[in-house]
């Protein structure tokens, strides 16, 4: 088994889904692959961390009355003189349809999987006293510290107007994917920028931004303010526990130096 084959079964592995000789291919890569290991050890640790801070969200309580409430209007019967027969299929068919619509708008309404785990890991850094791997606040040291490392280019953008400041950067993961993860602070606010390939991720799209900016996916995931677009072959993703606002100001600094950098036509 190669790292890219264990990388792409590597939650699979770690949930238990593999078949036995898949398992034993993984655990004796394992055995041997120093990076493999540490990509391991980050993955369970980040798994531990969402289950501990992260719990699973139940239905909407609105939703548990909805569904009650036609349950006991099927269980008390058809009204006298109302036809009979097809009421005893028509009600619990009507509660399961209610059922049904409401866990789609519930799961359409929650934030997707890669949005998650975006927030997730930057609960997991914040908590570390040194997260990133090089600490300079030199944006062309950041971005050549990741020449090498990544196989795209890293943009290392300026938010000092707004009083945030770079602290540095290190390596990361996002599903079978490298990611360059740039740290900042403001105050005591963490400020983390994601950068990673688009391609074959389910990202998405841009929606709810104040002033109807479509550029941007926004969103409030555990306190944290999420802010997600892609930008020819990469996405971006900020997060903090900064105001919206701010965070925008961020994102549209990005947008603009990710721009003035990509020839014209590409």
């Amino acid at each position: 088994m190669t790292c890219q084959e264990l990388r792409a079964c590597l939650g699979a592995h770690l949930d238990g889904e593999l078949d036995l000789s898949l398992s034993l291919a993984a655990d004796e890569h394992l055995a041997f692959c120093v990076g493999c290991q540490w990509a391991y050890a980050r993955e369970r640790e980040l798994r531990t961390l969402v289950r501990t801070r992260f719990p699973r969200e139940g239905a909407p309580a609105a939703l548990g009355e909805r569904i009650r409430g036609a349950l006991a209007r099927a269980a008390r019967g058809p009204r006298i003189g109302a036809p009979r027969r097809w009421f005893y299929w028509a009600a619990p068919a009507a509660a399961l349809v209610l059922i049904a619509v409401g866990v789609g708008l519930w799961q359409r309404s929650a934030p997707p999987p890669v949005v998650r785990e975006l927030v997730a890991k930057h609960a997991m850094y914040s908590r570390l006293d040194a997260p990133a791997e090089i600490v300079s606040a030199s944006q062309e040291a950041v971005a050549g510290w990741f020449k090498g490392k990544v196989r795209f280019d890293v943009a290392v953008p300026d938010f000092s107007p707004s009083g945030i400041r770079l602290v540095g950067g290190r390596l990361a993961d996002l599903s079978d994917r490298q990611v360059a993860y740039l740290l900042y602070e403001k105050g005591r606010n963490l400020v983390s920028l994601f950068a990673f390939p688009s391609r074959g991720l389910a990202l998405p799209s841009g929606e709810g931004a104040s002033g109807g900016d479509e550029r941007f996916y926004v969103a409030k995931v555990n306190g944290a303010e999420v802010v997600i677009w892609t930008q020819g072959p990469l996405a971006y993703a900020l997060v903090s526990s900064l105001d919206r606002e701010s965070l925008l100001e961020c994102a549209d600094t990005v947008w603009r130096l990710v721009g003035s950098r990509t020839p014209p036509g590409a």
